[in-house]
């Protein structure tokens, strides 16, 4: 799908998270478009995770703000705003192993809506678009690890999310699958804005429309993919020379 106009979907001003004395995410603004599909990069430590935990609302910021669909959420729980369209998955499995593929999709699609009936439309939506539905009813747990991933991608779509956080989705995964799993988030795309950590860099100049590098707790560098890969600074410290 195009997205014929650009709006601002959410935005961060001086977000900071600190641990004691350590700034894990520094003063960071940040904004992202209705409709792009935006990576975040950078080494082990830089913040990454943290900063997307606060975007979604596992973690509960220590200064600045964050705007959603112009909205101030900065103290909103992260349930709260799931139910406005957030939907974030974790870089760790984080499935029910022991229900089936069918009752975990439903149990995200619930913790979205109040209405049963539109639960299991998006519990069968998710699983068509997810491309599991032949997997309904398997027990979540014995699933090979790609599906597993794959399943947590459905139980994101399932809370018909306007913004979709993907927290290293890749990880794991076979070369056939990081191309299916590029397939999948492309036809997301279609419907929901997204924005992931990865560090497989195929992936991110396949996906991205846009990069955002951080390091130290703060934005280093942002820009196309192209900028980036022409950016000295980022090239000599994540993508080789």
């Amino acid at each position: 799908m195009v997205w014929v106009v650009a709006m601002t979907l959410l935005s961060a001003r001086r977000l900071s998270k600190y641990f004691g004395g350590l700034r894990a995410v520094d003063e960071v603004n940040f904004e992202l478009e209705t409709g792009e599909i935006r990576a975040i990069i950078g080494p082990n430590g830089a913040g990454k995770t943290t900063f997307v935990s606060l975007l979604c609302g596992r973690l509960e910021a220590t200064d600045g703000s964050i705007i959603f669909e112009n909205q101030d959420i900065t103290g909103l729980p992260a349930f709260k705003r799931a139910r406005q369209g957030i939907a974030y998955t974790f870089q760790i499995t984080s499935i029910y192993s022991k229900l089936s593929v069918r009752e975990n999709v439903a149990i995200a699609a619930q913790n979205a809506t109040d209405k049963s009936r539109d639960a299991a439309y998006r519990v069968q939506d998710a699983l068509t678009r997810s491309g599991i539905p032949e997997l309904a009813d398997e027990i979540a747990g014995s699933l090979a690890y790609g599906h597993q991933r794959v399943l947590e991608v459905a139980m994101g779509l399932a809370m018909s999310p306007k913004l979709l956080i993907l927290d290293e989705p890749t990880q794991g995964l076979s070369d056939m699958e990081i191309e299916q799993f590029c397939e999948l988030v492309s036809d997301i795309n279609n419907t929901a804005t997204v924005l992931l950590i990865e560090h497989n860099m195929h992936v991110v100049m396949k996906l991205a429309q846009r990069i955002t590098v951080m390091d130290r707790g703060r934005v280093l560098a942002e820009g196309l993919p192209e900028e980036i890969r022409r950016n000295d600074a980022v090239q000599a410290a994540y993508l080789g020379s």
